[in-house]
């Protein structure tokens, strides 16, 4: 009996510390994944100066829902091994192909610098692991929570940033045709709708739908799986999520420019703007039972009804399964149980080693050394002062690695222009496109488009991206291009690719953000012209001594 009690003491010490090993492993894997993810849930949480609430509610974000969707996963996987029937038959080839591809993602992602693929490649692991040690039946029945859990990873800032600016204009011409069917009175200029009596109203990214799309694809999924459709009708259910969210969005931007034509604007953007963002999830959860509603009707008039089963029906757990629990425990403590534990704390190595930063190939003092201060552009003379960004737009950037340089004209009325070039510590990762500061300092961008500054000495022509910025009854100009290595492109992906591979390469793989903007005064202003001729002035300094 001494015997059997030693052997089972040390198999609960062999399981307590595989698991231990394989928790720490995935932590440390992908601790740098969810503590960027954090910051893109709550993107005031670097103000370490402010409260607990105002840093959690303040900012703009798109993944509100993002720390809910552990939490629910969590609660439904915890669900489903108590209440259902889960045979342990761990399949350790499958499992292990599917965790170390898996791994290799994450590190390939870390090495790159792109979250949101480590952060899908950690459900990868999760599923590896859940063949390798439970089999394909647990992973048969976990797969819901474990799919779940892709609703938390942010998609990339310049995605969301592109698909804004696209939803922005939709959803302000979709408001003012529906006002217009009203018979209100309405014209829009980009995102702006304005309406009699003087009063405008701007269509901001909280209003564009995509947080509310973002935010009802998860509940919809949710709500799709415990409804009582089955088969296509539940893959169709969850499909009407995205008329869901336009049509609810729609209301919401309507409402907006009634009650703004009706009562005042300050009512439309103050308490109104708030309630309205509550009162669209109720609609949309309103809409989605009433479409299930409606499908259950369908189903009966083809004369399909649908039959309504328990959850869990066929599949619930018997008194024969009792053991289950400790079986799915013990899996880890077996050879296969620690093999992959070891597998994941290495990856974890890797993973800590890949994240560190690069050091920086430019420094603040030798660009503002390089650009000069005094230049002649249109027979005016122009002296340039340097200046600091202010916090929160260095916050959005995620570097302090730049030059902020403001050209005032030595003679004449013409408005300051400014330089600003921006670098990172790891030469990509800090490199944002200037959409996202704009946006993050509360600026609006009434249009946008891909242009070429041509006729640049040594180089011939410059992509560049053309930007509008609204703020208040201010507008502004801004052209700006990206330096990956000795080439330039308008595409952040391009740039951000260009400088990844130049490094596998042992390339050249500095890169920059390169901008130059200026304030817009009426339709006859020469700004587009006086910024292309100071970019045909910069660049062919930054390509003659910079790497």
């Amino acid at each position: 009996m001494n015997g059997i009690a030693i052997v089972n003491k040390r198999r609960r010490w062999a399981v307590a510390g595989a698991w231990a090993l394989l928790l720490a492993g995935l932590t440390v894997a992908f601790a740098n994944t969810f503590s960027e993810m954090w910051t893109r849930w709550f993107p005031a949480w670097h103000h370490k100066s402010w409260g607990l609430y105002d840093r959690i509610v303040t900012g703009e974000s798109y993944y509100t829902h993002g720390p809910l969707m552990p939490a629910v996963s969590l609660l439904i996987a915890i669900l489903l091994i108590r209440h259902t029937r889960i045979k342990v038959r761990p399949m350790p080839a499958a499992g292990f192909a599917v965790l170390g591809l898996s791994l290799l993602v994450h590190l390939t992602a870390c090495l790159a610098r792109v979250n949101f693929v480590s952060g899908f490649a950690f459900v990868g692991v999760l599923c590896g692991l859940v063949l390798a040690l439970w089999g394909p039946m647990a992973l048969r029945r976990l797969w819901f929570p474990l799919a779940l859990l892709l609703f938390m990873v942010p998609l990339p800032d310049v995605s969301i940033s592109n698909l804004n600016f696209r939803l922005k204009m939709m959803a302000a011409g979709l408001g003012v045709r529906l006002v217009g069917l009203l018979g209100v009175v309405a014209a829009r200029s980009g995102n702006q709708v304005f309406l009699e009596g003087g009063k405008s109203v701007v269509i901001a990214n909280v209003c564009n739908g995509l947080r509310t799309l973002i935010s009802l694809l998860a509940f919809g999924a949710l709500y799709a799986y415990v409804c009582r459709l089955r088969g296509l009708w539940r893959i169709g259910l969850f499909a009407m999520t995205i008329p869901v969210a336009v049509v609810s969005n729609a209301v919401r931007v309507v409402s907006l420019i009634l009650v703004a034509h009706i009562w005042d604007v300050d009512t439309a953007v103050g308490w109104f703007h708030d309630f309205s963002g509550i009162f669209i999830f109720v609609l949309a959860f309103l809409l989605m039972f009433g479409l299930e509603r409606t499908l259950l009707g369908v189903r009966r008039l083809l004369g399909r009804p649908a039959k309504i089963v328990p959850l869990f029906d066929g599949v619930r757990r018997s008194d024969e399964d009792d053991g289950q629990w400790s079986a799915m425990v013990s899996a880890a403590g077996s050879r296969v149980g620690w093999v992959a534990a070891f597998v994941v704390a290495a990856s974890a190595g890797g993973a800590v080693w890949l994240n560190q930063s690069v050091p920086a190939q430019w420094d603040q003092q030798m660009v503002s050394r390089i650009v000069p201060r005094d230049i002649v552009l249109g027979g005016v003379a122009w002296r340039g002062y340097d200046h600091t960004l202010d916090d929160r737009t260095l916050a959005v950037l995620e570097t302090r690695d730049y030059l902020y340089r403001r050209y005032i004209p030595t003679a004449g009325g013409a408005a300051p222009m400014e330089l600003t070039i921006v670098f990172s510590e790891d030469n990509r990762k800090g490199t944002h496109p200037p959409d996202l500061c704009i946006e993050g300092t509360g600026q609006d961008i009434i249009a946008m488009r891909d242009v070429v500054v041509s006729d640049v000495p040594g180089r011939g022509d410059l992509p560049c991206r053309e930007l509008t910025v609204q703020s208040g009854d201010n507008r502004q100009y801004l052209l700006y291009t990206y330096k990956c290595g000795s080439d330039y492109t308008a595409s952040f992906w391009r740039q951000q690719f260009v400088i990844f591979l130049n490094g596998l390469l042992r390339r050249n793989a500095a890169g920059a953000l390169i901008r130059v903007s200026t304030p817009l005064e009426g339709d006859g202003d020469d700004a587009p012209q006086r910024l292309r001729e100071l970019l045909r002035l910069a660049v062919p300094y930054l390509d003659k001594n910079l790497p």
